[in-house]
């Protein structure tokens, strides 16, 4: 149950809440991967998500580099701008349902911010082309604070930003160790899962 009385801030996770881009734990980009671009989805993800992309999430790697590094070797040079274009295109699926009840939650004077574990490019992309910053009051990333969930360290830095701090703070995440590491330092929290539209507009009385 959520205390409304003390909530000052509510904290958006972007993929899998904001963002309705993965189902049943596939991400909405790579689907047809392979299919529309011609490249293989097994080496691609195979060479970034083993380490290299966690190190671009937190500002420690860059990921134009890391796409172009794999483009090089795997006959596709020069197209690293294609490959990320289409990864974040295809996962722009912002969920309307979601931003409603963001805006109504607005409305009423309570302050939104996002806490996504994006890195610094496709966070601008989130930003801007798909319009986020017009939502948000502010958004937090782990590319641009160098700390990702569900470090206390992430959860430390937006309480500092913000000025709150623990059950003044509501997280609404669709991963449990995110939501549980935020609730050991008092915040309040909603674990949204796939299709739990109803429920979290019940808790959020929207």
């Amino acid at each position: 149950m959520i205390h409304w009385d003390a909530v000052k801030v509510v904290a958006w996770d972007f993929d899998g809440v904001l963002n309705r881009n993965i189902e049943d734990g596939v991400f909405a980009w790579s689907r047809d991967f392979e299919r529309d671009l011609g490249l293989s989805l097994e080496s691609f993800s195979s060479f970034l998500f083993q380490g290299r992309f966690q190190r671009a999430m937190v500002g420690e790697a860059c990921l134009k580099e890391l796409v172009t590094e794999w483009a090089e070797a795997n006959d596709a040079a020069g197209r690293e701008a294609e490959i990320l274009d289409y990864w974040f295109t295809r996962d722009a699926l912002h969920d309307p349902i979601v931003l409603s009840m963001v805006d109504t939650l607005r409305l009423r004077g309570v302050s939104n911010v996002m806490a996504t574990n994006n890195e610094i490019h496709r966070t601008a992309f989130i930003e801007s082309v798909m319009g986020f910053a017009d939502h948000m009051d502010r958004i937090f990333a782990a590319g641009r604070m160098g700390v990702a969930k569900p470090d206390p360290a992430y959860f430390r830095h937006i309480e500092q930003a913000l000025g709150y701090q623990g059950a003044e703070v509501l997280l609404i995440d669709d991963l449990s160790e995110n939501v549980t590491a935020a609730r050991s330092l008092g915040w309040q929290t909603f674990h949204f899962t796939e299709g739990a539209h109803d429920l979290l507009a019940e808790a959020l009385k929207v």
